[in-house]
């Protein structure tokens, strides 16, 4: 059986286009990421894409490059994995460590990755998906109303039919401009993303205006710490909400799920991992939530990772795997996208030749 003979963990940046905006401040210029590769003692290599972001999770590339070969690298080396529940079981050795969450979240990645080449399988296979097409959604930043309908049609044109919109700036202008975009484009469907912008007294007027235009979801509206108001704010109003920045963990779920404060569960691996998000699917789908899967501003191979975990069963949103579009980076080896889908097996043969081109 094959044992963690090494892990390492390297920066690299990659352009944007153009800023992602969110919320009422928030901006990202560039991807500063980083790249984790853990080998195993057969030979087989496995690697993930780490995605720090300060202003969410608090680490740096710098942060994370330090706490994996510093702490995580010797807590796993020499360790056996040889199956999926043997690398979920190294979680309890990296949460000594607290918080972390994408330096975790992409160390389990390259784990389960190494450990499906080493098997000989995909890691769609390794992972179990049966979907043969991934339904994708496209993020649109906050911005004037001539930008974000640009940026709709690019994205548009690029094959996508599904778009989050990011709102919390100008309510009333975000408002109309999504009137705009669902007259503009009667093919396309759209949510919002308001990163906790919304006021109590007024979101459930907002969200039903917005509804009422044909909006599908709002993407976590209130303030995480105002848990009971978020709770009333889903009784009061008849837009499906979708939980985020409420639901980073495992735990984090297990509350939400008590104040039954959500609709929709955005599951992103890359804070997640596959471990935890396989349990945190399991658990929406007792409870009778849905499940999107989020790429948190991935590259190429980050949206593959999400997109590959996308095509499992009870996954039925569309899943923000497309990000990549927005880079500046070499696309050439990803998948087509048609009438807003990837096939799985083009996400597999994908991730196969970026993955050997990187290692």
């Amino acid at each position: 059986m094959p044992t963690i003979e090494s892990v390492s963990a390297t920066a690299y940046n990659v352009t944007l286009k153009q800023p992602l905006r969110w919320g009422r401040a928030d901006e990202l210029r560039q991807l500063e990421h980083v790249l984790i590769r853990v080998a195993l003692s057969d030979g087989s290599m496995g690697l993930a894409e780490a995605t720090p972001r300060p202003s969410i999770y608090g680490e740096t590339q710098t942060s994370i490059i330090y706490i994996v070969k510093e702490a995580f690298a010797p807590m796993l080396r020499g360790a056996t994995v040889d199956s999926f529940e043997s690398v979920a079981a190294l979680t309890p050795r990296l949460d000594r460590v607290k918080r972390n969450n994408t330096a975790k979240g992409a160390l389990d990645m390259a784990l389960h990755h190494a450990l499906s080449r080493s098997q000989g399988r995909s890691l769609a296979r390794y992972l179990g998906c049966s979907r043969p097409h991934i339904l994708l959604s496209a993020i649109v930043s906050t911005g004037k109303p001539e930008q974000v309908i640009a940026d709709v049609a690019a994205a548009f044109q690029a094959g996508l039919r599904v778009f989050k919109v990011k709102i919390g700036k100008d309510i009333h202008e975000e408002t109309a401009t999504l009137a705009r975009l669902i007259d503009d484009f009667p093919a396309a469907s759209f949510y919002v993303d308001a990163n906790q912008t919304l006021r109590e007294h007024d979101a459930p007027t907002h969200l039903n205006h917005l509804r009422d235009l044909g909006v599908v979801h709002c993407e976590e509206p209130l303030p995480i710490e105002q848990i009971c108001a978020r709770r009333r704010l889903r009784q009061q109003c008849a837009m499906p909400i979708i939980a985020d920045d409420s639901a980073f963990t495992l735990a984090d779920l297990q509350r939400e799920l008590d104040f039954d404060t959500f609709d929709i569960l955005n599951i992103k691996t890359p804070r997640t991992g596959f471990s935890a998000s396989r349990q945190m699917l399991r658990l929406c789908q007792e409870r009778g939530k849905a499940v999107m899967i989020g790429s948190q501003a991935s590259s190429l191979l980050g949206c593959l990772y999400a997109a590959a975990f996308a095509a499992q069963a009870g996954i039925d949103c569309a899943n923000e795997c497309s990000f990549y579009l927005n880079t500046e980076a070499d696309l050439s080896q990803a998948p087509s996208i048609v009438d807003g889908c990837m096939r799985l097996d083009d996400v597999a043969a994908a991730l196969d030749e970026l993955t050997a081109s990187l290692a």
